[in-house]
Protein backbone atom coordinates (compact mmCIF):
# COMPACT_ATOMS: atom_id res chain seq x y z
CA UNK A 1 0.00 0.00 0.00
CA UNK A 2 2.70 2.54 0.73
CA UNK A 3 4.53 1.51 -2.27
CA UNK A 4 1.07 2.89 -4.47
CA UNK A 5 1.00 6.22 -2.29
CA UNK A 6 4.90 6.60 -2.89
CA UNK A 7 4.25 6.27 -6.74
CA UNK A 8 1.24 8.51 -6.93
CA UNK A 9 3.22 10.94 -4.49
CA UNK A 10 5.62 10.82 -7.38
CA UNK A 11 3.23 11.26 -10.35
CA UNK A 12 2.12 14.54 -8.67
CA UNK A 13 5.54 15.63 -8.02
CA UNK A 14 6.72 15.19 -11.58
CA UNK A 15 3.37 16.84 -12.94
CA UNK A 16 3.94 20.29 -10.67
CA UNK A 17 7.14 20.43 -11.90
CA UNK A 18 6.02 20.32 -15.58
CA UNK A 19 3.44 22.45 -14.87
CA UNK A 20 6.00 25.04 -13.15
CA UNK A 21 8.53 24.38 -16.38
CA UNK A 22 5.35 24.93 -18.73
CA UNK A 23 4.77 28.20 -16.79
CA UNK A 24 8.38 29.52 -16.60
CA UNK A 25 8.33 29.31 -20.24
CA UNK A 26 5.47 31.34 -20.68
CA UNK A 27 6.70 33.54 -18.55
CA UNK A 28 10.22 33.45 -20.90
CA UNK A 29 8.41 33.65 -24.01
CA UNK A 30 5.95 37.03 -22.53
CA UNK A 31 9.00 38.95 -21.69
CA UNK A 32 10.56 37.93 -25.32
CA UNK A 33 7.66 39.19 -26.76
CA UNK A 34 7.84 42.30 -24.58
CA UNK A 35 11.26 42.81 -25.60
CA UNK A 36 10.82 42.25 -29.19
CA UNK A 37 8.14 44.61 -29.21
CA UNK A 38 9.68 47.19 -26.78
CA UNK A 39 12.51 47.23 -29.60
CA UNK A 40 10.37 47.61 -32.29
CA UNK A 41 8.57 50.79 -30.79
CA UNK A 42 11.82 51.94 -30.36
CA UNK A 43 12.82 51.84 -33.78
CA UNK A 44 10.15 52.81 -34.90
CA UNK A 45 10.38 55.92 -32.85
CA UNK A 46 14.20 56.64 -34.16
CA UNK A 47 13.18 55.80 -37.66
CA UNK A 48 10.17 58.57 -37.41
CA UNK A 49 13.12 60.98 -35.69
CA UNK A 50 15.46 60.38 -38.67
CA UNK A 51 13.20 60.98 -41.00
CA UNK A 52 11.76 63.92 -39.41
CA UNK A 53 15.32 65.28 -38.72
CA UNK A 54 16.50 64.67 -42.87
CA UNK A 55 13.40 67.00 -43.60
CA UNK A 56 14.39 69.89 -41.27
CA UNK A 57 18.04 69.46 -42.68
CA UNK A 58 17.10 69.33 -46.03
CA UNK A 59 14.76 72.90 -45.58
CA UNK A 60 17.78 74.57 -43.56
CA UNK A 61 20.22 73.72 -46.30
CA UNK A 62 17.22 75.01 -48.96
CA UNK A 63 16.83 78.21 -47.39
CA UNK A 64 20.62 78.14 -46.94
CA UNK A 65 21.97 77.68 -50.13
CA UNK A 66 18.64 80.29 -51.32
CA UNK A 67 20.47 82.98 -49.01
CA UNK A 68 24.44 83.19 -49.65
CA UNK A 69 24.04 82.79 -53.53
CA UNK A 70 21.88 86.33 -53.40
CA UNK A 71 24.79 87.75 -51.37
CA UNK A 72 27.72 86.61 -53.87
CA UNK A 73 26.29 87.50 -57.32
CA UNK A 74 26.00 90.62 -56.14
CA UNK A 75 26.99 92.97 -58.84
CA UNK A 76 30.80 93.54 -58.61
CA UNK A 77 31.71 97.30 -58.89
CA UNK A 78 34.05 98.87 -61.09
CA UNK A 79 37.06 101.29 -60.37
CA UNK A 80 35.96 104.69 -61.09
CA UNK A 81 35.82 106.04 -64.96
CA UNK A 82 36.13 102.37 -66.08
CA UNK A 83 33.38 100.52 -68.65
CA UNK A 84 32.55 96.85 -68.09
CA UNK A 85 33.16 96.76 -71.60
CA UNK A 86 36.25 97.68 -71.26
CA UNK A 87 37.27 96.20 -68.06
CA UNK A 88 36.14 92.92 -69.86
CA UNK A 89 38.54 93.88 -72.89
CA UNK A 90 41.62 94.49 -70.94
CA UNK A 91 41.05 91.08 -69.51
CA UNK A 92 40.93 89.06 -72.87
CA UNK A 93 44.20 88.43 -74.50
CA UNK A 94 44.04 91.24 -77.66
CA UNK A 95 44.46 90.25 -80.57
CA UNK A 96 47.32 91.74 -83.14
CA UNK A 97 46.12 95.15 -84.24
CA UNK A 98 45.49 95.37 -88.44
CA UNK A 99 47.20 98.69 -88.45
CA UNK A 100 48.81 101.26 -85.88
CA UNK A 101 46.81 101.37 -82.45
CA UNK A 102 45.81 104.12 -80.48
CA UNK A 103 48.68 104.86 -78.11
CA UNK A 104 47.05 104.76 -74.69
CA UNK A 105 49.91 103.51 -71.84
CA UNK A 106 51.25 100.25 -70.93
CA UNK A 107 52.06 98.42 -68.28
CA UNK A 108 50.54 95.68 -65.75
CA UNK A 109 47.99 93.33 -66.78
CA UNK A 110 44.55 93.26 -64.99
CA UNK A 111 45.19 90.25 -62.59
CA UNK A 112 48.74 90.49 -61.56
CA UNK A 113 49.96 94.30 -62.98
CA UNK A 114 48.63 97.59 -63.82
CA UNK A 115 47.63 97.36 -67.33
CA UNK A 116 49.18 100.32 -69.20
CA UNK A 117 49.65 99.26 -72.79
CA UNK A 118 47.97 100.02 -75.92
CA UNK A 119 44.47 98.54 -76.22
CA UNK A 120 43.16 96.53 -78.87
CA UNK A 121 41.64 98.18 -81.79
CA UNK A 122 38.18 97.34 -80.50
CA UNK A 123 38.63 99.58 -77.45
CA UNK A 124 37.12 102.81 -76.65
CA UNK A 125 39.06 105.88 -77.11
CA UNK A 126 39.14 108.04 -74.29
CA UNK A 127 39.15 108.56 -70.36
CA UNK A 128 37.48 104.91 -70.52
CA UNK A 129 40.64 103.45 -72.29
CA UNK A 130 43.22 104.52 -69.94
CA UNK A 131 43.81 101.21 -68.24
CA UNK A 132 46.45 102.78 -65.59
CA UNK A 133 43.58 104.66 -63.90
CA UNK A 134 42.04 100.96 -63.35
CA UNK A 135 44.55 100.70 -60.94
CA UNK A 136 44.23 104.33 -58.88
CA UNK A 137 43.88 103.55 -55.30
CA UNK A 138 45.09 99.82 -55.40
CA UNK A 139 48.65 100.36 -55.63
CA UNK A 140 48.64 99.96 -52.00
CA UNK A 141 47.41 96.25 -51.61
CA UNK A 142 48.67 96.01 -55.43
CA UNK A 143 52.52 95.88 -53.42
CA UNK A 144 51.11 94.47 -50.06
CA UNK A 145 49.53 91.34 -51.61
CA UNK A 146 50.99 90.41 -55.31
CA UNK A 147 53.36 87.91 -55.34
CA UNK A 148 57.44 88.24 -56.48
CA UNK A 149 59.40 86.32 -58.79
CA UNK A 150 61.60 82.95 -58.29
CA UNK A 151 65.28 83.46 -57.00
CA UNK A 152 65.65 81.35 -59.46
CA UNK A 153 64.78 82.83 -62.12
CA UNK A 154 67.18 85.61 -61.22
CA UNK A 155 69.93 83.28 -61.44
CA UNK A 156 69.85 82.15 -64.69
CA UNK A 157 69.73 85.39 -65.88
CA UNK A 158 72.91 86.81 -64.18
CA UNK A 159 74.66 83.54 -65.10
CA UNK A 160 73.91 84.14 -68.68
CA UNK A 161 75.18 87.61 -68.52
CA UNK A 162 72.17 89.19 -69.48
CA UNK A 163 72.44 91.76 -66.54
CA UNK A 164 76.10 92.69 -66.88
CA UNK A 165 74.74 95.52 -68.98
CA UNK A 166 71.61 98.40 -68.27
CA UNK A 167 68.05 96.89 -67.96
CA UNK A 168 65.13 98.29 -69.15
CA UNK A 169 61.86 97.30 -67.22
CA UNK A 170 59.02 98.42 -68.47
CA UNK A 171 55.30 98.72 -67.07
CA UNK A 172 57.35 97.73 -63.66
CA UNK A 173 54.43 98.60 -61.78
CA UNK A 174 55.30 98.65 -57.82
CA UNK A 175 58.46 97.46 -58.61
CA UNK A 176 57.71 93.58 -57.77
CA UNK A 177 60.52 92.16 -61.04
CA UNK A 178 62.72 95.17 -60.56
CA UNK A 179 63.52 93.53 -57.32
CA UNK A 180 64.70 90.67 -58.72
CA UNK A 181 66.49 92.15 -60.95
CA UNK A 182 68.56 94.58 -58.39
CA UNK A 183 68.72 91.41 -56.15
CA UNK A 184 70.70 89.82 -59.02
CA UNK A 185 73.00 92.43 -59.42
CA UNK A 186 71.15 94.51 -62.51
CA UNK A 187 71.23 98.61 -62.80
CA UNK A 188 67.74 99.12 -63.85
CA UNK A 189 65.51 101.71 -65.54
CA UNK A 190 62.04 101.10 -64.31
CA UNK A 191 59.24 102.67 -66.77
CA UNK A 192 55.73 103.04 -65.31
CA UNK A 193 52.91 105.04 -65.89
CA UNK A 194 50.44 105.07 -63.27
CA UNK A 195 51.59 107.62 -60.54
CA UNK A 196 50.45 105.55 -57.73
CA UNK A 197 52.28 102.76 -58.72
CA UNK A 198 54.98 104.91 -59.20
CA UNK A 199 55.22 106.28 -55.88
CA UNK A 200 55.03 102.77 -54.37
CA UNK A 201 57.90 101.32 -56.33
CA UNK A 202 59.93 104.80 -55.46
CA UNK A 203 59.19 104.14 -52.02
CA UNK A 204 60.17 100.55 -51.94
CA UNK A 205 63.53 101.26 -53.49
CA UNK A 206 64.44 103.98 -52.37
CA UNK A 207 67.47 103.09 -51.16
CA UNK A 208 68.28 101.32 -54.92
CA UNK A 209 67.89 104.86 -56.60
CA UNK A 210 69.54 106.36 -53.51
CA UNK A 211 72.64 104.23 -54.59
CA UNK A 212 72.24 104.79 -58.40
CA UNK A 213 71.31 101.50 -59.24
CA UNK A 214 67.47 102.43 -60.25
CA UNK A 215 65.72 105.64 -61.88
CA UNK A 216 61.92 105.55 -62.26
CA UNK A 217 60.02 107.76 -64.71
CA UNK A 218 56.61 107.04 -66.35
CA UNK A 219 56.77 105.85 -70.04
CA UNK A 220 55.25 103.46 -72.64
CA UNK A 221 56.20 100.50 -74.65
CA UNK A 222 55.72 102.91 -77.34
CA UNK A 223 57.48 105.52 -76.06
CA UNK A 224 59.97 104.25 -73.32
CA UNK A 225 61.40 107.94 -72.89
CA UNK A 226 64.53 106.05 -72.85
CA UNK A 227 67.90 107.28 -74.39
CA UNK A 228 69.19 105.54 -78.10
CA UNK A 229 70.91 101.92 -77.50
CA UNK A 230 70.71 102.50 -73.44
CA UNK A 231 70.28 99.54 -72.36
CA UNK A 232 71.35 95.63 -72.91
CA UNK A 233 68.02 93.99 -71.72
CA UNK A 234 64.53 94.90 -71.80
CA UNK A 235 62.14 93.06 -69.30
CA UNK A 236 58.03 93.26 -69.31
CA UNK A 237 57.02 91.42 -66.39
CA UNK A 238 53.12 90.77 -66.28
CA UNK A 239 52.87 93.58 -69.30
CA UNK A 240 53.75 92.35 -72.61
CA UNK A 241 50.67 91.28 -73.24
CA UNK A 242 49.14 94.71 -73.53
CA UNK A 243 51.64 95.99 -75.91
CA UNK A 244 50.63 96.92 -79.80
CA UNK A 245 53.69 95.17 -81.08
CA UNK A 246 54.01 97.12 -84.03
CA UNK A 247 55.34 100.59 -82.62
CA UNK A 248 56.62 98.47 -79.36
CA UNK A 249 59.70 96.71 -81.20
CA UNK A 250 60.40 99.36 -83.08
CA UNK A 251 61.09 101.22 -79.89
CA UNK A 252 62.75 98.65 -78.34
CA UNK A 253 65.07 98.34 -81.10
CA UNK A 254 65.59 101.73 -80.72
CA UNK A 255 66.87 101.59 -77.50
CA UNK A 256 68.66 98.31 -77.21
CA UNK A 257 72.33 98.07 -77.91
CA UNK A 258 73.09 95.22 -80.51
CA UNK A 259 72.38 92.07 -79.70
CA UNK A 260 70.23 93.01 -77.14
CA UNK A 261 67.37 90.75 -75.57
CA UNK A 262 63.68 91.19 -74.72
CA UNK A 263 62.35 89.24 -71.62
CA UNK A 264 58.90 88.50 -71.32
CA UNK A 265 57.19 87.37 -68.20
CA UNK A 266 53.96 86.41 -66.98
CA UNK A 267 53.56 85.01 -63.58
CA UNK A 268 50.02 82.81 -63.39
CA UNK A 269 48.17 81.08 -60.64
CA UNK A 270 45.40 79.30 -63.17
CA UNK A 271 47.87 76.87 -64.80
CA UNK A 272 49.04 74.98 -61.38
CA UNK A 273 47.16 71.83 -60.09
CA UNK A 274 46.59 72.55 -56.88
CA UNK A 275 42.76 72.64 -54.18
CA UNK A 276 43.76 75.89 -53.15
CA UNK A 277 43.97 77.57 -56.54
CA UNK A 278 41.19 76.02 -57.97
CA UNK A 279 39.02 76.62 -54.87
CA UNK A 280 39.82 80.54 -55.44
CA UNK A 281 39.07 80.73 -58.64
CA UNK A 282 35.89 79.28 -58.21
CA UNK A 283 35.42 81.98 -54.99
CA UNK A 284 35.93 84.67 -57.09
CA UNK A 285 33.82 83.39 -60.73
CA UNK A 286 30.79 85.21 -59.34
CA UNK A 287 32.47 88.72 -59.36
CA UNK A 288 33.89 89.10 -62.35
CA UNK A 289 33.26 91.91 -64.26
CA UNK A 290 30.68 91.52 -66.70
CA UNK A 291 31.51 89.79 -69.90
CA UNK A 292 34.95 88.46 -68.69
CA UNK A 293 36.10 85.58 -70.40
CA UNK A 294 37.63 82.54 -68.68
CA UNK A 295 40.91 81.94 -69.83
CA UNK A 296 43.52 78.86 -68.74
CA UNK A 297 46.45 81.11 -68.49
CA UNK A 298 47.72 84.44 -68.64
CA UNK A 299 50.40 83.90 -71.40
CA UNK A 300 49.00 85.22 -75.10
CA UNK A 301 50.76 82.43 -76.74
CA UNK A 302 49.95 83.53 -80.37
CA UNK A 303 51.51 87.03 -79.87
CA UNK A 304 54.87 86.10 -78.98
CA UNK A 305 56.04 85.44 -82.75
CA UNK A 306 54.57 89.54 -83.32
CA UNK A 307 56.07 91.18 -79.83
CA UNK A 308 59.52 88.61 -80.52
CA UNK A 309 60.40 88.58 -84.31
CA UNK A 310 63.92 87.64 -83.77
CA UNK A 311 62.56 83.96 -82.52
CA UNK A 312 62.71 83.47 -78.77
CA UNK A 313 63.63 80.43 -75.81
CA UNK A 314 61.20 79.08 -72.88
CA UNK A 315 61.39 78.33 -69.19
CA UNK A 316 59.60 77.86 -66.88
CA UNK A 317 59.91 78.28 -63.33
CA UNK A 318 57.50 77.79 -60.28
CA UNK A 319 57.04 78.57 -56.72
CA UNK A 320 54.71 79.08 -53.78
CA UNK A 321 53.00 81.95 -51.95
CA UNK A 322 51.72 82.21 -48.32
CA UNK A 323 48.83 83.94 -47.74
CA UNK A 324 47.24 85.11 -44.47
CA UNK A 325 43.39 85.83 -44.70
CA UNK A 326 44.16 89.55 -44.75
CA UNK A 327 46.65 88.93 -47.61
CA UNK A 328 43.75 86.91 -49.87
CA UNK A 329 41.85 90.01 -49.60
CA UNK A 330 44.35 92.00 -50.55
CA UNK A 331 45.32 89.93 -53.82
CA UNK A 332 41.41 90.12 -54.42
CA UNK A 333 41.20 93.62 -53.73
CA UNK A 334 44.25 94.54 -55.96
CA UNK A 335 42.94 92.73 -59.59
CA UNK A 336 41.07 94.97 -61.74
CA UNK A 337 38.13 93.06 -62.66
CA UNK A 338 37.13 92.09 -59.10
CA UNK A 339 35.42 94.61 -56.57
CA UNK A 340 37.62 97.09 -54.80
CA UNK A 341 37.26 97.73 -51.26
CA UNK A 342 35.18 100.45 -51.97
CA UNK A 343 33.03 98.78 -54.67
CA UNK A 344 29.27 97.33 -53.48
CA UNK A 345 30.53 93.72 -54.14
CA UNK A 346 33.89 93.63 -52.19
CA UNK A 347 32.06 92.69 -48.83
CA UNK A 348 30.18 89.83 -50.26
CA UNK A 349 33.02 88.44 -52.21
CA UNK A 350 35.40 88.59 -48.81
CA UNK A 351 32.69 86.10 -47.42
CA UNK A 352 33.38 83.93 -50.49
CA UNK A 353 37.09 83.93 -50.44
CA UNK A 354 36.44 83.51 -46.09
CA UNK A 355 34.90 80.23 -47.13
CA UNK A 356 37.01 78.76 -49.33
CA UNK A 357 40.15 80.12 -46.95
CA UNK A 358 38.17 78.51 -43.57
CA UNK A 359 38.60 75.11 -45.72
CA UNK A 360 42.00 75.32 -46.65
CA UNK A 361 44.13 77.16 -43.87
CA UNK A 362 46.79 75.61 -42.07
CA UNK A 363 48.43 77.30 -39.13
CA UNK A 364 45.87 80.38 -40.07
CA UNK A 365 47.21 80.81 -44.06
CA UNK A 366 47.33 79.16 -47.55
CA UNK A 367 49.24 77.85 -49.85
CA UNK A 368 49.14 79.47 -53.76
CA UNK A 369 51.10 78.07 -56.42
CA UNK A 370 52.25 79.64 -58.90
CA UNK A 371 53.79 78.94 -62.71
CA UNK A 372 56.75 81.43 -63.66
CA UNK A 373 56.61 81.77 -67.92
CA UNK A 374 59.53 83.42 -68.92
CA UNK A 375 60.50 84.11 -72.94
CA UNK A 376 63.79 85.51 -73.78
CA UNK A 377 64.23 86.74 -77.28
CA UNK A 378 65.18 89.20 -79.74
CA UNK A 379 63.26 92.19 -81.65
CA UNK A 380 66.06 92.00 -84.81
CA UNK A 381 64.63 90.31 -88.00
CA UNK A 382 66.09 87.08 -88.79
CA UNK A 383 68.60 86.75 -90.93
CA UNK A 384 67.86 84.98 -94.01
Amino acid sequence: MSRVILALLGVILLAVVALALLWLLGQVMVGVGAFVVGTAAVLSRLLWFLIVTGVLSGLVYFVASAWRPAARIATPGVPSGVRLDTAATAFAVPAPAGGPAQSTAQGRPPEHAAPVSAAPAAAPAGPAADHPARFDGRAGVYAAARPGYPEDLGTWLEEAGLLDAPVADIGAGTGLFTRLLLASGATVQAVEPNPDMRAQLLTALADAVQAGRLTVHGGTSEATGLADAAVGLITAAQAAHWFDPEPTVAEFRRVLRPGGRVLLVWNDWRGVERPFNRAYGEAIRPFLAAGTPDVATRVPEDRLPALLPGGFERREFTHEVTLTRERLHALAASVSYLPGPDDAGYPAMTRALDDVFDIYALRDSVTFGYRTHAFLGSVEEPVT
